[in-house]
């Protein structure tokens, strides 16, 4: 006969998948921010080839689009991981 899992273990379930979750965020995060390091970097450089005539302005405009790219990531991961954490709160019933 079927029955439906005890309701301790399926909260127990939940908190683990959201902090998985949480914990999965956070690394999102950091790894968005050393993108946008890489890309900050790539962008300075490109300007100096530019400005030397060693790049084109097709080389500029491509590393500027890519920094921006990668600020909208950091600002999605952030947002994720908000989402994340207000997930664990509402699951636990406290704030962390």
């Amino acid at each position: 006969m079927w029955q439906t899992p005890r309701r301790p273990t399926c909260v127990n379930a939940l908190i683990t998948q959201n902090l998985a979750a949480l914990s999965t965020a956070v690394e999102q995060i950091n790894i968005a921010k050393d993108n946008l390091a890489a890309a900050t970097e790539d962008l300075r450089v490109q300007n100096e080839r530019y400005r030397v005539g060693a790049a084109t302005i097709l080389d500029l405009l491509t590393s500027q689009a890519a920094l921006t790219q990668a600020e909208v990531n950091v600002v999605q991961t952030r947002f994720n991981s908000l989402i994340a954490r207000a997930q664990v709160e509402a699951v636990v019933g406290r704030t962390l």
